[in-house]
């Protein structure tokens, strides 16, 4: 089970203890008896904090990489207003969320990396039985290429990581990210859904509309979309609606549910209309992506196997092969 995972079944079993009249301590020894490894120790962590008379927000604060400070936040506000099971159910929302997006990309990703493996023992094929290569240089072929597959996954992942770590290199792959024809409309789209979900939530559990503003920012994944709504916080301090500060390169219709929202006095509503929105484009076109990328990679096989073909009968009739 992911870390996502377990947050979310963590604070979704908090939440029905806690709304059943269980006090919190004997909540946290349930939920944390039915955890694994290292979060199970986070817990159990938490757990003897808040027995010691800790607050639940500072016990979660000593573990930063396990609870984020969306998290420490909310539960901080949560105390302080004594709806603790409400906190919880947001939480366990937004991670249900977070999961729900990760189990669409794996999902995207295994048919293509199936077909990849597939075509990387099909395709030297060919040199077998056109061109005599050994069972040896046949499996050395096959694995060369899944070699640099690999290698270059790990290569994009460790630079990924080294780039996360500079605000400044951060900020250019972003903008490079959301450029990406098709691909970046959808992390566009999902972004906004995070921002609008993690607002919301800071919202709905009483954090103040400025600080809400402020905080769900880096929840959206990508500087170039939380800087659309950076304005928000500055006009809502000088006494403004949030949206009039709002770049104008958000869509239409996203500012103007917003605007809707703020003036109604509905905005709670009509920001969960936003996320909405903007999660199900994401979704349909990261399904889209899914659907026609093994198709591509079919394509690339399949003029594999001829350039192969091709190549065998040049060596066997002595002709200029390709």
């Amino acid at each position: 089970m992911s870390r996502i995972s377990q947050r979310a079944a963590f604070y979704h079993s908090l939440t029905v203890l806690l709304e059943a009249g269980i006090p919190i301590i004997r909540s946290l020894d349930t939920v944390t008896a039915g955890q694994r490894g290292h979060m199970k120790k986070v817990f159990a962590d938490v757990r003897n904090s808040v027995s010691k008379g800790e607050s639940i927000s500072d016990s979660m604060a000593k573990h930063k990489k396990a609870f984020g400070t969306l998290d420490v936040l909310l539960v901080q506000t949560a105390e302080t207003a004594g709806n603790l099971p409400e906190c919880f159910k947001l939480l366990t929302s937004w991670y249900e969320f977070l999961n729900h997006l990760t189990r669409i990309i794996k999902s995207g990703l295994l048919l293509p990396l199936f077909v990849l493996h597939l075509g990387a023992f099909i395709a030297p094929l060919p040199r077998v039985f056109l061109r005599g290569a050994t069972i040896g240089e046949y499996f050395f072929s096959a694995f060369k290429v899944l070699a640099v597959f690999y290698g270059s996954a790990i290569i994009i992942l460790y630079g990924y990581k080294l780039i996360r770590k500079s605000s400044f290199l951060s900020k250019i792959f972003d903008i490079f990210i959301v450029r990406i024809p098709v691909v970046g409309t959808a992390v566009w789209h999902l972004s906004i859904s995070k921002y609008c979900r993690a607002f919301n939530m800071l919202y709905k559990a009483g954090v103040p509309i400025i600080q809400s503003l402020t905080q769900a920012a880096p929840q959206a994944g990508n500087t170039v979309v939380s800087g659309i709504f950076e304005g928000g916080a500055k006009s809502a301090a000088e006494g403004n609606a949030a949206y009039d500060g709002f770049s104008g390169r958000l869509p239409s219709e996203y500012l103007n549910l917003w605007r809707i929202g703020e003036e109604a006095g509905e905005l709670e509503k009509t920001v969960d209309k936003i996320a909405e929105i903007a999660s199900d484009k994401a979704e349909l076109i990261l399904t889209e992506c899914a659907r026609w990328f093994p198709r591509i990679v079919y394509f690339m096989i399949c003029a594999w196997l001829i350039k192969e073909i091709f190549a065998g009968y040049a060596e066997l009739y002595s002709i200029p092969s390709f």
